[in-house]
């Protein structure tokens, strides 16, 4: 059976029209349920925050053992050991941060479990680690309004060297034989406002040309020391030189907040139910009619500093500015109060570098106050 569990963050459009042959349940249906996940059935989870509750209902000790080793990060670098051996990473208490051992490198230091970009921060040798402490405490309690300890730890944590480079995504799943596909492949460039991290994802022909066979590659080399089969992953990367080194992965579903959506508006195939049917997408039929556009992921955040009690988005005026850069192919509405969003947005253009003026976008500038 094909399963879909769904959260409290937004989930996709999917979800709601999603094909015969499968069931959606919400995580509270499935908490009050003595449904039992099989080693013959496919989950899919598009929301973080259902995931723990999906583990308590896994009879797949494969699965278990390999959410459990991704969503761990510290679980995760011990994994990755022997494909990165001079990787430096330890794991500390929240207090016993400002102790850590820098030396002369940079570090990232991470919730050992964490979603959204929440408390992650960088240091080295000249950073004020009580202070970076006392930051990290600061936004870790605020955010966990949204998400529970299950998704956002607020004390543990996972110090890493810092990796140099460009950050990439991909969305994969493993199919019933173990092998690796690849649904999307995403470069995930660096917004000019450091609070709006995950503004924009974007894909398009020239990143597949470039790394698809070396992301494959990997991921069947990491998942057969795994063993991993019917199983999503999300997965984000450093391209450092010529190597990518992975950074994280998010087992069970591919980017949250609706990122998968991106690969059904740009590429014309659903990824959830490639996964569902085993199906592999036709790469070379897709870039006949789409190789000259790229096409982004835009997340648009609650603005820095804006009271929400009193504030709102102008969405009509946020869609306007947009347009000014690129194509505009979906929007959705969120409830801002309920999440650190306030839309999702899919664009598309045949300039990329025209669409890339986006990161520099100042959320604040489109909320206004309530009448």
């Amino acid at each position: 059976m094909n399963y879909i569990i769904t959260g409290t963050t937004y989930n996709g459009k999917y979800v709601d029209s999603h094909e015969a042959g499968m069931r959606v349940l919400s995580c509270e249906e499935l908490a009050q349920s003595d449904l039992r996940f099989s080693e013959t059935d496919k989950v899919y989870v598009p929301s973080e925050t259902s995931l723990s509750t999906v583990m308590q209902h896994m009879d797949n000790p494969s699965c278990v053992a390999g959410i459990n080793k991704l969503k761990d990060k510290y679980l995760c670098r011990e994994a990755l050991r022997s494909l990165y051996p001079d990787f430096y990473f330890a794991k500390c208490k929240l207090d016993e941060i400002s102790q850590a051992d820098i030396l002369e490198r940079k570090i990232v230091i991470k919730p050992l479990k964490g979603f959204f970009g929440t408390g992650v921060r960088f240091a080295d040798s000249s950073t004020n680690l009580d202070a970076l402490k006392a930051e990290i405490r600061k936004e870790v309690t605020e955010n966990s309004r949204f998400f529970p300890e299950s998704i956002l730890t607020k004390d543990e944590y996972i110090i890493e060297e810092f990796i140099e480079g460009e950050e990439y995504a991909v969305d994969m799943f493993y199919d019933e034989l173990g092998k690796a596909v690849i649904t999307n492949i995403y470069h995930h460039p660096v917004s000019e406002i450091p609070d709006y991290a995950h503004l924009m994802y974007y894909s398009n022909k020239e990143l597949f040309d470039n790394y698809l066979e070396t992301f494959i590659r990997f991921f069947n080399e990491f998942g057969a020391s795994l063993k991993l089969r019917n199983f999503p992953i999300h997965a984000e990367f450093k391209l450092r030189g010529t190597e990518f080194i992975p950074i994280e992965f998010n087992p069970m579903r591919y980017g949250g907040f609706g990122l998968a959506d991106l690969t059904f508006n740009s590429y014309g195939y659903q990824p959830i139910a490639a996964y569902f049917n085993n199906q592999a997408p036709n790469w070379e039929a897709i870039w006949i009619s789409r190789q000259t556009y790229s096409y982004a992921f835009i997340l648009a955040y609650n603005g820095k500093g804006i009271d929400l009690n009193s504030h709102a988005p102008e969405h009509e005026r946020f869609r306007k500015y947009l347009k000014q850069y690129a194509e505009l192919m979906d929007y959705v509405k969120l409830d801002f109060r309920k999440n650190p969003v306030f839309a999702i947005a899919y664009i598309r253009s045949d300039d990329y570098t025209q669409m890339l003026q986006l990161l520099s976008t100042e959320f604040a500038d489109y909320f206004a106050v309530q009448v």
